[in-house]
């Protein structure tokens, strides 16, 4: 009776964990440029041509068959008369890019001392010499709030993986 009763423990454990991580992990899985565009989230909508200040860093991104480049990065600055942060990727020009090449950028926001995170995006673009941005989040002077930005490029199979940059 003891051993039946550890079996329905340990069981019922599984079950209740494995439910966790799956909605745990479903959330990102999920993400979409419409959890944070149209003033979703808190979010604000931004032309593709906004530029700002370089925080937090930026990367580059190179797969080589077929070659494409891109680099991305997270900028800070005023939109609206509010200080925002936002993800930004460029894309390499039509030498640099290949035909079947595309290029995401999103953001994560934390407001939990990165315990959870808000996924902006992607946002993707096929084209070379192009520009897209993520839609921008109020910065803060809170510890709690921080930001990162991330993106990857891929074509017929080809990955350059995921890169962020650093938590700002």
């Amino acid at each position: 009776m003891h051993s039946i009763r550890r079996i329905f423990s340990v069981g019922a454990a599984t079950l209740v964990l494995g439910a966790g991580l799956v909605a745990g992990s479903s959330s990102t899985a999920q993400a979409a440029a419409s959890d944070c565009t149209g003033g979703a989230n808190g979010f604000t909508d931004i032309p593709d041509s906004l530029s700002g200040t370089g925080v937090a860093g930026a990367g580059a991104l190179v797969i080589n068959n077929p070659h494409a480049v891109a680099s991305y990065a997270m900028q800070a600055g005023n939109v609206g008369g509010r200080q925002m942060a936002w993800g930004v990727l460029s894309t390499g020009g039509a030498s640099d890019w290949g035909p079947t090449a595309r290029g995401q950028v999103w953001m994560d926001v934390t407001n939990d001392n990165k315990q959870s995170w808000i996924q902006c995006g992607p946002f993707a673009t096929f084209s070379a010499g192009s520009r897209i941005t993520t839609a921008a989040y109020p910065t803060s002077s809170s510890a709690s709030r921080a930001f990162r930005v991330c993106a990857q490029l891929d074509s017929l199979g080809t990955s350059s993986g995921i890169t962020c940059t650093p938590w700002w």
